[in-house]
């Protein structure tokens, strides 16, 4: 389920944000306040590239319902109270009406549900499971308490994702995750001391399926499948993995498998917004791999397939399957099949990046840090070697 709203371009995304409290969520109110409140930079909730938000600041249930049943946004998302003397988001809570039981909250919705609802307030997970039961397809909500800089990096992690791409929202949330535990759960266990990295950390989390790239082949007659071909994947696609060097900006002895595990999950997902919008443009017979051209059975056939990625960037793949799913004209959604047929692959059948292990085994590899006034503002750099198809590097 993409961030697309009904019956409209694919390119636009409607966000309803519900505000439990004015008092911290203007920005400009916050820069009047006093000097022993902090003022930390919240970005303000506002239309950007391909997302449209519409505030709504304690309304009354009937206004809400009133709103979200005239519009039909694509993501509701509830915002618990802030207070300037406390750093922490609180409940549910709209004037006078408290929401933070389930019915109460489940009550909000009537038939029109929209694809995703973010509950941005402590200890969600009741909350998030009822709704998830009443239909949404996804729900994100945080574990335990959490505090509002924390929420704040999350939230904009995973609004920058839907303004500046087509992206489902599990993609979404894998990579506004990966960037939370990266710059917030990262950071914070290294400025930590041991007997506070043991405490639980809050964490944002997601009820809903991955979605599902349809490979469904079309009827054929069994007389003229071959047998010989029952066993064999649809499609294989030939790609070699290359290593690729990142730039990080931080000491290099503060590397360790936490870091290296969160730049693998925010590329893993980021490469799949990538390939889960992108369009197959030309296909054409193409020789098989020397080197494995003597392997092939019967039947199979080998084409260079061009795909254009979410952003526009141009790849090319080698793949190999049967005629039926390779160059099967007749049926009338055969471009579609395959296109599908070969996300899938790139997708679901395999982790596309993984850390380059070091000569000892372990997952943490880099070199030594560089200074450069054009690097970084000449603070510490260094580089982490991560293995990428080879397509990937082209995106």
């Amino acid at each position: 389920m993409m961030f697309n709203a009904q019956g409209s371009s694919r390119n636009h995304c409607s966000l309803l944000a519900v505000l439990s409290s004015s008092e911290v969520s203007d920005n400009k109110h916050r820069k009047q306040t006093s000097d022993h409140n902090p003022r930390y930079p919240f970005p303000e909730l506002a239309s950007s590239g391909r997302l449209e938000v519409q505030i709504l600041n304690n309304p009354s249930i009937e206004e809400f319902q009133r709103v979200h049943a005239s519009s039909e946004p694509n993501i509701v998302y509830f915002q618990g109270e802030q207070n300037a003397d406390d750093e922490d988001i609180g409940s549910l809570v709209w004037g006078d009406i408290d929401l933070s039981t389930p019915e109460a909250f489940c009550g909000l919705f009537g038939s029109t549900l929209p694809t995703t609802v973010y509950l941005e307030i402590p200890n969600g997970d009741k909350l998030a499971e009822a709704l998830h039961s009443k239909g949404v397809p996804y729900v994100i909500y945080w574990k335990n308490t959490f505090s509002r800089y924390e929420a704040c990096h999350f939230r904009q992690a995973l609004l920058s994702v839907i303004q500046s791409s087509c992206s489902y929202t599990w993609d979404a949330f894998q990579l506004a995750h990966a960037s939370f535990r990266l710059y917030c759960l990262w950071n914070n266990n290294i400025a930590s001391s041991d007997s506070q990295k043991q405490s639980v950390k809050p964490e944002p989390c997601l009820l809903g399926d991955p979605p599902k790239i349809d490979v469904s082949q079309p009827e054929v007659d069994m007389q003229e499948e071959d047998d010989s071909l029952e066993n064999l994947p649809a499609i294989k696609i030939y790609d070699e993995h290359i290593n690729m060097r990142f730039l990080v900006c931080e000491s290099p002895h503060l590397l360790d498998a936490s870091l290296l595990g969160s730049l693998e999950d925010g590329l893993n997902a980021l490469l799949s917004i990538e390939i889960r919008g992108s369009k197959l443009h030309n296909r054409a017979s193409a020789p098989p791999p020397p080197l494995q051209a003597g392997t092939f059975s019967r039947g199979v056939m080998t084409m260079r397939c061009d795909f254009s990625t979410c952003s526009s960037a141009r790849i090319s793949l080698l793949v190999s399957g049967s005629a039926q799913t390779c160059f099967n004209d007749q049926a009338s959604n055969f471009n579609q099949l395959l296109e599908n047929h070969i996300k899938n692959e790139l997708i679901e059948n395999s982790q596309l990046v993984h850390a380059q292990s070091s000569s000892d085994g372990s997952k943490i590899s880099s070199s030594e840090p560089r200074r450069s006034t054009s690097i970084a503002c000449g603070a510490n750099v260094f580089e982490v070697c991560l293995k990428v198809p080879t397509w990937a590097s082209q995106v």
